[in-house]
């Protein structure tokens, strides 16, 4: 074969496959893979082939086309005789290697240019189940019943009282509630003032919170797109970056890369989450599979020391010890179905009749996670504040 014939060739094979991977851009970078395959430049001197790329930094590979570029012979017609006829087809075997090669081509070239892998397949699928989950739950909802004030504000949201007193005066800040569900978050931050960009993954949820933002007099503006692959513009950038419940849906490092690029240099990024590491809540887990996701995967410490990788400055606080007992006691002695009812939706709306004994609990929580820090870890929720 010629060697401009082969080149070419080798240069469409690879762009195929390349094509039909999906990486996630290196950190501090948002230049996705389709743009970095745009930019690469092929150029050959005999059996070597040089790839060389610009952007997110400069960088190439040389190889030699080893490849074959030709198939076993069977035309589609004899294919369909042989099968037809009851033959054993089998896939042509020089395909296949030609198929891996490329493919660790492909590899090459992303790890060379610091990109990560992502199971395409897979992520779709998952992405899938977390959309209709959502959707369904946002149909079933009465979202013009939902309390924003209370819900946020009531003494059994320690995470969203601490949130707010962290975040202070949210007057004209841009705002992004990425994962925004139903959108209480969203509409709490737009009644202080806040510009709000709603984003997730469910269109039902979107819809959801535009109506309770519309019940309570305020807007939002929707942003359909998953958390691991944002599609905002470049240049977006927000003030305060807020993920409530969210990371333990999704896969934390590829959200913190995607996410980061779009906080502003003075900015906040703030999260809460559940964490692994109790007994009792793991149980409750267990239970309760109707009203959670099947990939559901609570933090872990290696999860929180991602955050550390990505900002300079990370803070972390804990929450729900002591304060379990309330759950337990709806459990075992109100006998409440945690397949009927989502108790961390309950405890909310609830939460005035809980405060007789969530307040002394509380303070008690505060003085064991003080004198012993790794009780932390036995906590329920994380809240965890980072600056760039």
């Amino acid at each position: 074969m010629p060697k401009k014939i082969k080149f070419e060739s080798f240069k469409y094979r690879f762009l195929i496959e390349a094509a039909a991977c999906r990486f996630l851009p290196p950190e501090n970078m948002s230049l996705p893979w389709t743009k970095f395959l745009e930019g690469l430049e092929f150029r050959h001197d005999g059996s070597l082939i040089d790839i060389q790329w610009q952007a997110p930094a400069v960088g190439a590979i040389q190889l030699d086309m080893t490849a074959k570029f030709y198939l076993r012979g069977d035309s589609v017609g004899a294919v369909k005789r042989q099968s037809d006829e009851g033959m054993l087809i089998t896939e042509d075997p020089v395909k296949l290697k030609n198929k891996a090669y490329f493919k660790s081509v492909v590899d090459r070239v992303a790890a060379a240019a610091g990109y990560q892998s992502v199971d395409v397949e897979g992520a779709a699928h998952r992405l899938a189940i977390e959309r209709d989950f959502h959707d369904a739950w946002a149909e079933s909802e009465d979202v013009e019943s939902i309390d924003v004030k209370g819900s946020n504000e009531v003494c059994t949201a320690p995470e969203m009282r601490y949130i707010t007193k962290r975040l202070g005066n949210l007057k004209g800040k841009r705002l992004l509630d990425v994962g925004c569900g139903l959108g209480e978050a969203s509409v709490f931050f737009a009644l202080q003032g806040a510009d709000v960009t709603s984003s997730d993954l469910s269109q039902g949820m979107l819809d959801a919170a535009t109506k309770l933002a519309r019940a309570n007099g305020v807007s939002i503006h929707q942003h359909l797109a998953s958390a691991e692959d944002m599609r905002l513009s470049p240049d977006a950038r927000f003030d305060v970056i807020y993920a409530g419940n969210l990371l333990h849906h999704v896969d934390v490092e590829a959200t913190l890369s995607r996410i980061k690029p779009h906080l502003a240099d003075a900015g906040v990024l703030v999260t809460w989450d559940p964490l692994a590491y109790n007994p009792a809540i793991n149980v409750y887990r267990s239970m309760a599979m109707e009203v959670r996701t099947p990939d559901e995967h609570p933090l872990t410490w290696s999860d929180l020391k991602l955050f550390r990788k990505h900002f300079s400055k990370v803070e972390t606080r804990y929450f729900w010890l002591t304060t379990l007992i309330i759950f337990v006691i709806m459990a075992l002695a109100q006998r409440r179905d945690p397949n009927k009812e989502r108790f961390w939706k309950v405890i909310l709306k609830e939460g005035p009749k809980w405060a007789w004994l969530y307040r002394p609990l509380e303070s008690l929580d505060r003085l064991l996670l003080t004198i012993a820090p790794p009780l932390r870890l036995l906590c329920w929720n994380v809240v965890v504040v980072c600056k760039k």
